[in-house]
């Protein structure tokens, strides 16, 4: 499975940022080869991140916030939407939390409450 999330430097230990579609950066984790990689929001300020995602095979985006943008996104390119919390933790530190059962979905009936 690979995870993503966005990032707030280019770092692979970075911590999670706060905004999505505005994140500069996005860390990618390949769960089989456990390996971050950091990668530039190409199109920053919307859901088109979501394309860019999909075609780096992202499968679930965990997030401490999503928009109707990113849910609508999100649903249309089939890349699972989480809710990692707001609590400062790096990418693969919620990925282990993910596999724990810790987040809850994002999906266009919730998503109000992490906006």
């Amino acid at each position: 499975m690979i995870f993503a999330a966005p990032l707030k430097m280019k770092r692979e230990d970075s911590a999670i940022t706060k905004v999505l579609g505005k994140a500069k950066y996005f860390g990618i984790y390949d769960d089989e080869e456990n390996r971050v990689e950091v990668i530039v929001n190409e199109n920053p300020g919307g859901a088109a991140i979501f394309r860019q995602l999909r075609a780096g095979n992202v499968d679930v985006l965990l997030t401490p916030h999503a928009g109707p943008g990113a849910v609508r996104a999100s649903l249309e390119l089939g890349i699972a939407l989480y809710y990692c919390g707001e609590e400062r933790k790096s990418l693969e530190e919620a990925v282990a939390e993910f596999k724990e059962g810790r987040y809850p979905a994002i999906t266009p009936e919730n998503f109000h409450q992490f906006h």
